[in-house]
């Protein structure tokens, strides 16, 4: 494989010119902003294609759901389009 095929893709989702969400497409945890930090010994919460951190508590629940909902990256970046955040490639 080459480096291009391998390389981690990243975004930054926005609201507006407010910061929602940065996601890389790798599994990985996610940060939430409006949850408190998990209790000790409990394990972070965690998703199959992404690896994310929330940035506006008063999204966070809506592009949960996206992720949830989503069977892929693309179909993330795809519905999140739809509902209206402006997605950023970081990388």
């Amino acid at each position: 494989m080459n480096g291009a095929s391998e390389r981690t893709r990243s975004y930054r989702l926005l609201q507006g010119e407010r910061l929602a969400l940065e996601i890389r497409g790798e599994p990985g945890v996610l940060v939430s902003t409006s949850a408190p930090p998990s209790l000790p010994g409990t394990p972070p919460v965690t998703h199959p294609f992404a690896t994310a951190d929330f940035h506006l508590a008063e999204v966070e629940g809506e592009l949960g759901a996206l992720l949830r909902e989503s069977s892929d990256i693309d179909a993330f970046l795809e519905a999140a389009d739809r509902a209206g955040y402006r997605i950023e490639s970081i990388g």
